[in-house]
């Protein structure tokens, strides 16, 4: 008998706390008749502009990636080498882009561009960047260039 009271002392919270939740509101079902509208970031977005909305500039060149890739390889870490070793003079900002081309599943490419920029992020902490200069967003195949890269912007 003194087994089932702890039993009973638990199951009961958690019977009227079950039985409230079906007063939620209903959340939208994914794949269905509504599109989401998902953004993926990491990081605030206070102070950061998108590419979308200016005509902002690559801060180094592209950061290509092969496949379904995400890893920093050498010749990335060449690529921002100069964008780490300027970062303590000014501290910019930088808004770091994944893209990936046509053809994949609309989830795993905005997923994996997500990725991709959450990469290079991390790699740019890893060498002395604060984290709070960095703004990641992941288009997938959304927006131009629809290929395999990463682009670092500079924000002004």
């Amino acid at each position: 008998m003194s087994s089932a009271l702890p039993r009973f002392i638990l199951t009961v919270p958690l019977a009227l706390l079950l039985s409230a939740c079906e007063h939620l509101p209903e959340l939208p079902r994914l794949g269905g008749e509504q599109e989401p509208n998902v953004v993926f970031a990491l990081g605030t977005r206070d102070g950061f502009k998108s590419p979308l909305e200016g005509a902002l500039k690559p801060a180094c060149p592209a950061l290509g990636f092969d496949d379904e890739s995400y890893s920093v390889t050498g010749a990335h870490k060449k690529t921002l080498a100069p964008l780490i070793a300027d970062w303590p003079k000014s501290k910019p900002r930088f808004l770091i882009a994944g893209h990936t081309p046509p053809g994949l599943p609309e989830d795993f490419a905005r997923s994996l561009s997500e990725r991709r920029a959450q990469a290079v992020r991390q790699h740019l902490i890893e060498n002395g960047v604060e984290a709070a200069n960095l703004q990641t967003v992941g288009y997938g195949y959304d927006s131009p260039p629809a290929s395999s890269v990463v682009i670092v912007y500079q924000q002004q």
